[in-house]
């Protein structure tokens, strides 16, 4: 049986290197791995009057649901066969929750330079919140 793969993707260059490396190392890797796009509502919460929220959240659905069916066509491409999956949180809470309901076990994961402080500067601040949280392995790209 393969191992549970997730890999958690958005619109950054560091997500677009991560998928890079994914593919060009693919015979090392399942046909079957899970994308996950987590549209951040932080900003909505803090931010849009409630009465506008929900037209928010389902804008921000859309595009996330488009994301994921744009950036899975090159994993089809590669050979891959990807389960898309879309969470509405905080992307370090909603990885955590996937990898549990899932059994996820190994996430790929890349990190964002800079951020605050010298741990989020070595590793993007959702990447450290992660690794010190999760309990299967990470690979960290």
């Amino acid at each position: 049986m393969s191992p549970r793969i997730l890999i958690p993707v958005d619109e950054s260059p560091t997500s677009k290197h991560t998928i890079d490396a994914i593919i060009a190392n693919r015979e090392l890797m399942p046909r079957k791995v899970y994308l996950l796009h987590v549209v951040d509502v932080q900003l909505i919460q803090r931010l849009v009057p409630d009465i506008q929220r929900n037209m928010i959240y389902e804008a921000s659905e859309k595009a996330g649901k488009r994301l994921l069916d744009k950036l899975a066509a090159r994993f089809y491409e590669a050979g891959f066969e990807p389960q898309l999956l879309l969470e509405l949180g905080t992307p370090g809470a909603s990885i955590l929750k996937v990898v549990e309901e899932r059994d996820i076990q190994l996430l790929i994961i890349g990190r964002h330079p800079g951020g605050g402080g010298f741990r989020d500067m070595m590793f993007g601040s959702v990447a450290n919140y992660v690794i010190r949280s999760i309990k299967c392995p990470v690979l960290l790209l």
